[in-house]
């Protein structure tokens, strides 16, 4: 079984490709590549960050009104 790389792994992936294509020194076709995997890379980021949101709120106690 493969395993997955952190979340702060994956993050510093994403702000590596930010900093790549912004540089500008990137062929059209390496731009496309990085960008893609670079939104893939924030969709899966934001969605294992709004599981955790989920979570931490499932756990709070709950106020009776």
């Amino acid at each position: 079984m493969e395993k997955k790389d952190s979340f702060e792994t994956r993050l510093e992936r994403l702000k590596e490709i930010v900093a790549k294509v912004e540089s500008g020194n990137l062929s059209l076709e390496e731009s496309v590549r990085l960008t893609e995997e670079g939104k893939a890379l924030g969709e899966a980021l934001e969605e294992e960050l709004e599981e955790a949101r989920k979570r931490i709120l499932d756990e709070m106690p709950k106020e009776d009104n």
